[in-house]
């Protein structure tokens, strides 16, 4: 009989040596749904996804899935996406707009915030049928954070600007971009789903460490259009660097060293001429450079522990669907106000680098390809080493360079205290 893996023993304590069990146990990927997703904050929704009420989204929520609405109310409601008759799922499309969720097994009918209100053929029930207490589940903890929405299935989790932790400076700058305006979720969602471990995905989007590998043939097309150095504020001497920021969380924080790079890469978005010819006419140079510059990028890449990466102008939402299978979510956000042809260069900008067609995504999925294949190998640990003896720590965060496994010890820190503190603490 196998041995049960256990959870502490897969995780060197400063987080530098992962066993690949981590990665490919089912028992483990089972223990991370019950431990991570339902009994810590996880993030469900940006509101601008969700304007009106009565608009909903589907999605998983470790092994549970639910739906995101706004019900009659206005406030935002995580349901379980489960009818409490025979258990068949209520709601069916991505996303929508409902007064009601109506289950088609047996006609079950629940208002939008999840009261039963309609019990098909009720005389057949005795007076002992209480519809008050027959709901969908609701989770019972639901927040947001200037726009960006989080749950918990645990009701004493402790606050979320205690979760976010050192995420909250870098959430604000993102969303300080706007300038007092409101971003606007509505130009759709891309989902991408790959053969491997939901984690992959949470330790790339703040990998410093593989774009000057991975992505070369986009660093060598951006140089061939005159970026003659686009890829080396990651080298060795770069000033930028690589953050653990509390509670799993992370950022590459790029700033000091992109230069133009990110208005350079709205520049040879495709269709951008045009764009740019007329926003000339409404900006300063100085003004339509800064704008440029945000319409690619705010300088970092920012991961929020379990399932949130905001990278570029989007949201990345990662969804574990089994062990070896994972969903991620794209999710590009335009300003309300701006001008339209700043939106559509933050669309074709998203475009060129974070879309199925492409240059950056398709190259880290080959990679999470061969990373599934790697961990079929007899040799059981990984190693995130890099940078432990240059890294600094102050006020909770620890810092070292750019291409430094900073963020990914952070990741698993919190994995690894969440996976072993006491059920009672956990739940």
């Amino acid at each position: 009989m196998k041995q049960a893996l256990n959870a502490a023993d897969l995780v060197d304590l400063d987080g530098a040596r992962i066993h690949r069990g981590a990665y490919t146990d089912p028992e483990i990927y089972r223990a991370e749904m019950d431990r991570i997703f339902k009994s810590t904050w996880v993030y469900v929704a940006h509101e601008s996804e969700l304007p009106v009420t009565g608009d909903y989204k589907t999605t998983t929520l470790g092994k549970e899935p639910v739906v995101i609405v706004r019900s009659q109310s206005g406030a935002i409601e995580v349901l379980s996406n489960r009818c409490r008759h025979r258990g068949a799922s209520v709601c069916q499309a991505p996303t929508g707009n409902a007064r009601f969720f109506r289950c088609e097994y047996h006609g079950w009918t629940y208002k939008n915030n999840g009261d039963l209100v309609g019990v098909t053929y009720g005389e057949g029930y005795d007076d002992g049928l209480d519809k008050s207490q027959l709901g969908l589940a609701r989770w019972p903890r639901v927040e947001s954070y200037r726009g960006f929405v989080f749950a918990s299935y645990t009701a004493d989790v402790p606050p979320l600007v205690e979760h976010l932790a050192g995420a909250r400076e870098y959430l604000d700058l993102f969303i300080d971009q706007a300038d007092g305006a409101d971003f606007r979720a509505d130009h759709g969602t891309q989902e991408l789903r790959y053969a491997g471990n939901w984690k992959f995905q949470l330790e790339n989007g703040c990998d410093g460490y593989h774009p000057n590998f991975t992505h070369r043939s986009f660093f060598r097309m951006m140089s061939g259009h005159g970026e003659a150095d686009s890829g080396n504020y990651m080298d060795s001497k770069a000033p930028a660097m690589a953050r653990g920021l509390g509670n799993g969380h992370g950022v590459l924080d790029q700033r000091t060293s992109s230069g133009s790079h990110y208005s350079d890469r709205v520049r040879l978005a495709p269709g951008a001429g045009p764009l740019l010819e007329r926003l000339a006419e409404r900006y300063t140079p100085d003004e339509l450079e800064r704008h440029l510059s945000n319409a690619s990028s705010v300088g970092f890449n920012l991961t929020v522990f379990p399932n949130l990466q905001v990278i570029g102008t989007h949201l990345r939402e990662i969804v574990p669907l089994d062990v070896d299978s994972t969903a991620v979510r794209y999710t590009p956000l335009t300003v309300a106000g701006h001008p339209e042809e700043l939106n559509q260069l933050r669309l074709r900008a998203h475009e060129l680098f974070y879309t199925a067609a492409g240059f950056g995504v398709p190259d880290d999925g080959e990679m999470f390809a061969r990373l599934g294949t790697g961990m079929g190998a007899d040799v059981d640990w990984v190693l995130l080493a890099r940078g432990v003896h240059r890294q600094s720590a102050e006020n909770g965060t620890t810092s070292a360079h750019i291409t430094d496994e900073v963020p990914q010890r952070s990741i698993w820190l919190r994995w690894r205290e969440l996976l072993t503190e006491p059920v009672e603490a956990a739940r």
